[in-house]
């Protein structure tokens, strides 16, 4: 009788089988199938709000600099870097993060913030604050100034994610590659664009444009920024 209980226990002790590892390996793959994709869609949704809100900022640093001091002097203003330092300096942005996003490999692989402030306290610049800041490639965003007062507000666009081409398409090389990217308007929206292929008003209002540059009125507008930018 305790001799067959001992043996029941070993019996009972046993491992998988073979056939049983094979099942169940093949449901947690199953499970895999349906989970991975779920979660490689929640972090590109979270790179797009995190680029969504950066972009955001520097529109409304923008805007509110645009108000109050007039538009931006493009003989002075010539890169990122002395756009940031001037709405810093004038206290309406002073985050340098906003200018390389947290989820853009590429800027980040270049240009590392190294500060969370871009001017000291006492109104000095900060010239340290990126790894790279003289380099147009290490920023995730280009910055459209020297609009004309005669733009319009909800068609003129005034920032964008790096990667946007003059045939409407976005690079593999910009923020989120091929995918698409986001374009800053003068009235303050943000807006998603997966390509611009006639999506973009013309600066004469007389019909749609696949190229930034025709949405900007022929006025001393200059485009500063990232890699891939389109030259005006």
């Amino acid at each position: 009788m305790i001799y067959g209980m001992f043996a029941d226990r070993k019996k009972k002790k046993r491992g998988f089988t073979l056939i049983e590892l094979i099942v169940v390996i093949a449901i947690i793959g199953t499970l895999m199938a349906f989970v991975l994709p779920s979660i490689s869609g929640v972090l590109e949704r979270s790179r797009r709000s995190a680029a969504q809100n950066c972009l955001k900022k520097i529109a409304d640093a923008y805007l509110m600099y645009r108000e109050d001091k007039g538009d931006f002097d493009s003989s002075t203003v010539t890169n990122i870097k002395t756009f940031a330092l001037l709405l810093a300096r004038e206290g309406f942005l002073n985050d340098p993060n906003c200018y390389v996003f947290p989820s853009d490999a590429k800027a980040q692989s270049i240009n590392k913030v190294k500060k969370n402030t871009i001017v000291h306290g006492n109104g000095t610049t900060e010239t340290g604050c990126w790894t790279s800041d003289s380099n147009p490639n290490s920023f995730s965003v280009n910055i459209i100034i020297g609009l004309s007062d005669s733009c319009q507000p909800n068609t003129t666009p005034i920032a964008y994610t790096r990667g946007l081409q003059s045939n409407g398409t976005w690079s593999m090389d910009g923020v989120f590659g091929a995918k698409g990217g986001f374009i800053a308007f003068l009235d303050g929206k943000v807006k998603w664009f997966d390509d611009v292929q006639n999506k973009l008003m013309k600066a004469d209002m007389t019909g749609m444009t696949n190229n930034l540059k025709d949405a900007i009125p022929p006025t001393d507008a200059k485009i500063i920024g990232g890699s891939g930018q389109i030259t005006m």
